[in-house]
């Protein structure tokens, strides 16, 4: 995902990671940082956006409700009204209208874990913007920032090295990595991206299923496995962009 304004492409989210890691001590963030992404060598990428400057939290809020995580994110310097809700149990809402920055917000899990079967439905999904709506976490030891990307906004996050396609939970996935010489959610330099993207953007309005165990297994057999995943795991809803529109709501459940 690279930016294209990808997911965690442009100037992003370490800082976001820095606030997280603040409420729960050793687990730190989950969304991707808009980082300084310069590719390895070797790798393909598309034609970059415009130069955005390094985004700082502006402001950042997390929580827990119905017994799940949740968090806020939002770029320093962002401009608009971004506004987001927890539903019953694991739903939320966020809309968003003239927005000029990065954001991201989400609900899942306090932790991450290879076998979780996330069960949701995206009852609404419009984003005039870049950005991303799926299973996002990070690893540590070795660092990963991982996704399993269901859908996006009106540019395509995909670039990188892609690695190949395979089917699960009824859907084909694109296999995407890349080297990010970023900071990483502790701060440090560099950390490796890896993502499966579906083929063919989800349905709204029905229940799917997200087997990340398949995913997880899927990229180790390229030789790319998660480390630590020990820090809060989400299904993220993401934009970034300037005066960018949209609407998401989305419920999840463990399966």
């Amino acid at each position: 995902m690279k930016k294209q304004k990808s997911l965690t492409s442009v100037a992003r989210k370490v800082t976001f990671v820095m606030a997280a890691t603040l409420m729960f001590a050793s687990a730190a963030c989950l969304t991707g940082c808009k980082k300084d992404e310069k590719m390895a060598p070797g790798e393909v990428t598309a034609p970059p956006p415009p130069t955005k400057a390094v985004a700082t939290v502006e402001s950042y809020q997390s929580g827990t409700h119905n017994g799940f995580f949740w968090s806020l994110w939002k770029s320093d310097g962002a401009t608009g009204t971004v506004n987001y809700a927890n539903g019953a149990g694991g739903n939320y809402s966020v809309n968003w209208n003239g927005f000029n920055g990065n954001f991201t917000c989400g609900k899942g899990y306090s932790v991450g874990s290879a076998t979780y079967k996330i069960g949701y439905n995206l009852g609404a999904y419009s984003n005039s913007g870049g950005g991303t709506f799926g299973w996002y976490g990070w690893s540590r030891s070795p660092y990963y920032e991982y996704y399993v990307n269901e859908t996006w906004g009106a540019v395509s996050p995909h670039s990188g090295t892609y690695l190949g396609t395979f089917e699960t939970d009824g859907a084909g996935y694109n296999v995407w990595t890349r080297w990010m010489t970023g900071k990483n959610i502790d701060g440090g330099d560099g950390f490796r991206q890896i993502y499966s993207s579906r083929v063919t953007k989800t349905s709204t309005g029905q229940n799917h299923v997200i087997t990340f165990a398949n995913h997880y297994n899927k990229w180790q057999s390229y030789g790319y496995t998660l480390g630590q995943l020990n820090i809060p795991a989400i299904m993220v809803s993401e934009t970034w962009g300037s005066n960018t529109n949209g609407n998401i709501n989305c419920s999840i459940w463990a399966q």
